[in-house]
């Protein structure tokens, strides 16, 4: 099918070209079309790869990585700077599609191509040559030929191209795994980065197949084949069963004010979609009411912009109020007729301390646990994921020791975490 006018304008006008670009041209799986998250329009069809395909995509890319390896480390640092004007110009084109193939409001697809070029650009001023010119600083030794990435869904540029843009500045080819929503903005992004002047196969794509399909064939192709992971964010997003929520706690001692924005932005930010999104609040006995009622105020106050992009996604977070067990629904919008809204309201849900974290639906899902000790709470850290969010007045010199050794590797005081790569 020929892509709806907003996607052509995206892929600069031939579809074919940016599949052929991205290593999909010769896919022979189902290409069901991505249909707008809002619109409901047919917006592109895209190939779904099956694990053979992406063994020969591993294959094309370690073949081309010698090619790469040996460009100059400031020529490549060059294609990286046309690779990000590329993008700057197509930024309006971006903004017209990301709603409709991510299901992001407008102000979150505004941010999503202000942190894309953010991404490029501090990754390109980071490239330090090594002696010779022949690399730069993100692998000192045992530098790989090919790594594979994946893609945040809530996140489509700026993991995609964190996932990718440290390997291609160090001469490494990249294969990287996406969703066939992620993939539409992905071709565009691929296709540019060919016209800035990246030789063919060193970036390619493989599409997983629909939401309920089992993607295990093709991650075990790419870890087996594939030289390693890139270094990202987090490997496994919400909904995946290999997924650790992260965590934010809120001490005896924080500004209550302070911690309910910070949960506002962890938890319902992006329809709760993010890798960084923490659906597990751990609050102190002492601030708990306090806590409580100005987070419902603050819940009942927000208007959520971005969407559950799936129909099952959609379908389980409107269950979760209704089949919550052991939990007190502290807020939740009800809505009439049983409808099950594209854009949802955020669910504050209260549990008990039960030592593990919770398990919640992807959504704008604060789950708040109760914790007496400060020890309880280290205890929860443990289980959870890389984020780790703490409120408190108490110092860093102090607390900081304290967290060490936990599985956060991402830890922030008095304000939420962020998804993606620290800044170099």
């Amino acid at each position: 099918m020929c892509p709806d006018p907003a996607t052509a304008r995206l892929l600069g006008g031939c579809a074919a070209d940016a599949l052929a670009f991205s290593g999909l041209g010769a896919a022979a799986g189902p290409d069901p079309p991505v249909t707008g998250v809002f619109s409901g329009r047919p917006l592109l069809s895209v190939p779904v790869s099956s694990a053979g395909e992406a063994r020969a995509a591993v294959v094309r890319a370690r073949e081309a990585a010698g090619r790469w390896s040996g460009v100059p480390a400031d020529q490549r640092a060059r294609w990286a700077r046309r690779l990000r004007r590329a993008m700057a110009c197509g930024a309006d084109a971006f903004l017209a599609v990301l709603p409709e193939s991510s299901g992001l409001g407008p102000p979150d697809a505004e941010a999503e191509c202000r942190n894309a070029d953010r991404v490029v650009r501090s990754l390109t001023a980071a490239v330090r040559p090594r002696r010779g010119g022949a690399g730069t600083a993100w692998w000192s030794a045992d530098r790989p030929a090919v790594v594979f990435s994946r893609v945040d869904d809530a996140r489509p540029l700026a993991s995609l191209l964190e996932g990718v843009v440290p390997a291609l500045l160090d001469g490494v080819a990249v294969v990287t795994e996406a969703d066939r929503r992620s993939a539409v903005p992905a071709l565009a992004v691929v296709a540019a980065a060919r016209r800035a002047g990246l030789p063919r196969h060193v970036w390619q794509l493989v599409v997983r197949g629909p939401a309920d399909a089992d993607p295990s064939a093709v991650r075990a192709v790419l870890a087996e084949h594939a030289d390693g992971p890139a270094p990202q964010c987090c490997r496994y997003g919400p909904g995946s069963p290999r997924h650790r929520p992260g965590l934010l706690v809120v001490r005896h001692d924080a500004r209550v004010p302070d911690a309910v924005r910070g949960t506002l932005r962890a938890c319902f930010a992006r329809a709760g979609r993010p890798c960084s999104a923490t659906p597990a609040v751990a609050v102190h006995d002492s601030v708990l009411p306090a806590f409580l009622e100005q987070l419902a105020y603050t819940a009942e106050r927000f208007t959520p912009v971005t969407a559950l992009p799936e129909r099952r996604q959609r379908r389980a977070f409107s269950a979760c109020a209704e089949a919550a067990v052991g939990v007190e629904v502290v807020w939740h919008r009800t809505v009439r007729d049983g409808a099950v809204p594209r854009v949802p309201y955020p669910l504050v849900l209260l549990g008990r301390a039960t030592g593990s974290p919770p398990r919640t639906p992807v959504g704008p899902v604060a789950s708040v646990v109760p914790f007496t000790a400060w020890a309880e709470a280290l205890a929860l850290a443990r289980l959870t994921g890389p984020h780790l969010s703490v409120y408190t007045r108490a110092k860093a010199s102090w607390l900081c020791p304290q967290l060490t050794g936990l599985a956060a590797r991402r830890v922030h005081l008095n304000q939420p975490t962020e998804a993606g790569v620290p800044p170099r």
